[in-house]
């Protein structure tokens, strides 16, 4: 099985052979046969992700008209400000323009939506912890510690009482 790293900086390093390769080696690996397993500098499995990149690179990019690509450079930028009506708005244009092939609007609608809701839940994330490295706690918590308190000061008055 071919291993192939994914840097910070998108380049794509074949283990096997030790060089970098393109998306369009590693749709050739997949044409031949070849097992390839693709992960990111974290160690996370990201073979999906990248086949998609590749067979979209293959089968859409090339073909496309440069105000097409603008118009779905702008989806992408429309799915991070949280758009994802627009988005898919977009590409079913595509899909009808004859431009885009409708499984390829779909598995890239999909993934797309996919990684961007994957990318707000650890911004979440990230953002809660933060917030209680500072010190501070999340709403859930301050409701429980609030009912803690209440029970406990209830407490303390029937036993001084």
């Amino acid at each position: 099985m071919r291993i192939i790293k994914k840097y910070k900086n998108r380049k794509l390093y074949d283990t096997s052979i030790k060089k970098f390769i393109t998306l369009s080696d590693i749709a050739n690996f997949v044409k031949n046969g070849e097992a390839v397993k693709v992960i990111d500098n974290l160690g996370n499995d990201i073979t999906q992700e990248i086949f998609l990149k590749a067979r979209i690179k293959g089968k859409v990019f090339g073909s496309l008209k440069k105000e097409m690509v603008e118009k779905l450079i702008q989806g992408f930028i429309k799915i991070f400000k949280g758009n994802t009506d627009d988005f898919i708005e977009i590409l079913l244009d595509l899909v009808n323009q004859g431009v885009l092939p409708a499984d390829i609007a779909k598995e890239l609608g999909n993934a797309v939506i996919r990684h961007f809701n994957e990318f707000e839940d650890n911004m979440k994330k990230d953002i809660i912890e933060l917030i209680k490295s500072t010190g501070f706690v999340t709403k859930e918590e301050y409701d429980k510690l609030k009912k803690e308190y209440e029970l406990l000061k209830k407490r303390c008055e029937g036993q001084s009482g």
